[in-house]
């Protein structure tokens, strides 16, 4: 906040001196390293929710296999009751 104080009184008295050059490469700093915080968490976030989806797709998909194999089981039970009750 002093940087800000700092470089709003040099910027009103329009001199600008070693100690203002200062500061604004102080501010640049500290706004680049806030850019570099800020790309870091909307990664983090962008790949945290990529795996969500992909964890979901695989949801989806195993149940998928899941529901065909039932089908399959069930298909498989009529027949083989069917084969015993066509037997004399």
């Amino acid at each position: 906040m002093q940087l800000v104080e700092k470089l709003a009184d040099t910027i009103e008295n329009g001199t600008r001196d070693q100690q203002s050059e200062s500061l604004i490469s102080d501010l640049n700093n500290h706004f680049e390293k806030c850019q570099q915080l800020l790309n870091s968490i909307s990664g983090s976030i962008s790949t945290k929710a990529m795996t969500v989806e992909g964890q979901k797709r695989k949801l989806e998909e195993s149940e998928q296999l899941l529901n065909q194999r039932r089908d399959l089981i069930t298909k498989y039970r009529n027949s083989v009751e069917d084969l015993l009750k066509s037997e004399p």
